[in-house]
C-alpha cells in the first residue's frame, strides 16, 4: 500500500506536466484571454495592470521607506530599501494573485468541467500562469536596471532559476487549494485571509534585521521566505546566492508540487460530480 501511495505521488507530476505540454497552446490562449478579457472596455486596458501595483507600491514606499523610514541596513539609503520593496512585492503579486485565483478556478469553470472533457490542470495552471505576464515585466525592467548600473549579466541567469521555482511553489499550493475548495467552500476565503497575513509574515516589506532572533529563526518555517530572500539577495546584494536559501525553495517548491499534484490527480476525476 505505501508502495503504491509513493508511486501515485512520484508519477502525479509528471501526468501533470504531460498535460501541460500536449493542451499549452489551450493554456496560452486561456491566459491571453484571461489578460485582454480583464480590462476590455477600459481605456488603460492592459496597462492597469502596472498601474495597480505601481499605485500600491508608491504607498508602501511612502509609509514604509519616508515616514518610517525602515532602511535595509545601517548604511543603506533610501535608494537601496526602493529597490529591496520592489524585488519583494512584485514577486508577492504574482503569488498571491495565482493563488487566489487558483483556489477559486475550479469553482468558476463549474460549468466547463461538467459539459466539456477536458484536462482540468489547466485551469489552476492558467490562474497562475497569467499573473507572471502582467507583472513579470516589473522584474525584467529591474533586471535590466540592475546589468545596466552594475554591468553584470548575472541576473539574467539566476532570474529565471528563481522564477521557476516560484512557479512550481504556486501551481503545487493552487492545485491543492483548487481542490480542496471543491469539496469544501469556505476554502476560497480561507486562503483570501492567509494571503492577507502572509504579505505581513513574510519579509517583504521590511528587513529581516528588524527581527528578533527566536521570529527569524521562525521565518525558516514560511515557504515563502526562501523565494523572497533570493529576490532580495539578486537585486539588492547582487549576486550573492544563499545555496542554503536556495536549497530551501527548492525543497518548499518541489514538496508543495508534490503534494499539490498528488492530491489534484487522485481526485479530479469526481470533481464534476461535486461541482
Amino acid at each position: 500500500m505505501i508502495k503504491k501511495y509513493f508511486k501515485e505521488i512520484s508519477t502525479s507530476p509528471f501526468h501533470v506536466i504531460k498535460n501541460f505540454f500536449i493542451y499549452r497552446h489551450i493554456v496560452l490562449q486561456m491566459v491571453t484571454i484571461e489578460i485582454k478579457g480583464r480590462f476590455a472596455g477600459s481605456l488603460g486596458g492592459i496597462f492597469w495592470n502596472l498601474i495597480h501595483p505601481l499605485l500600491m507600491l508608491a504607498v508602501y514606499l511612502f509609509v514604509f521607506v519616508y515616514i518610517f523610514k525602515i532602511r535595509v541596513g545601517s548604511e543603506a539609503g533610501a535608494g537601496t530599501s526602493v529597490i529591496y520593496l520592489i524585488s519583494g512585492l512584485f514577486p508577492w503579486i504574482m503569488i498571491s494573485e495565482g493563488l487566489s485565483r487558483g483556489t477559486s478556478s475550479l469553482i468558476e469553470n463549474a460549468n466547463l468541467i461538467q459539459k466539456t472533457s477536458f484536462p482540468v490542470e489547466i485551469l489552476p495552471a492558467k490562474a497562475v500562469i497569467a499573473p507572471l505576464f502582467s507583472y513579470g515585466i516589473a522584474i525584467l525592467i529591474l533586471s535590466a536596471y540592475k546589468m545596466i548600473f552594475t554591468g553584470s549579466f548575472a541576473f539574467f541567469l539566476i532570474i529565471p532559476v528563481i522564477f521557476l521555482l516560484q512557479v512550481i511553489f504556486t501551481l503545487g499550493i493552487a492545485f491543492f487549494t483548487a481542490t480542496l475548495s471543491v469539496f469544501f467552500r469556505d476554502v476560497m476565503q480561507i486562503m483570501q485571509v492567509i494571503i492577507n497575513f502572509w504579505i505581513y509574515l513574510t519579509p517583504i516589506l521590511y528587513p529581516m534585521n528588524l527581527l528578533p532572533g527566536w521570529a527569524a529563526r521562525l521565518m525558516y518555517l514560511n515557504p515563502l521566505y526562501p523565494i523572497i530572500t533570493l529576490y532580495h539577495d539578486t537585486f539588492v546584494h547582487g549576486w550573492i546566492v544563499q545555496w542554503e536559501m536556495m536549497f530551501l525553495a527548492l525543497a518548499w517548491s518541489l514538496g508543495l508540487f508534490l503534494i499539490g499534484a498528488f492530491v489534484f490527480n487522485k481526485l479530479k476525476y469526481v470533481f464534476a460530480d461535486w461541482l
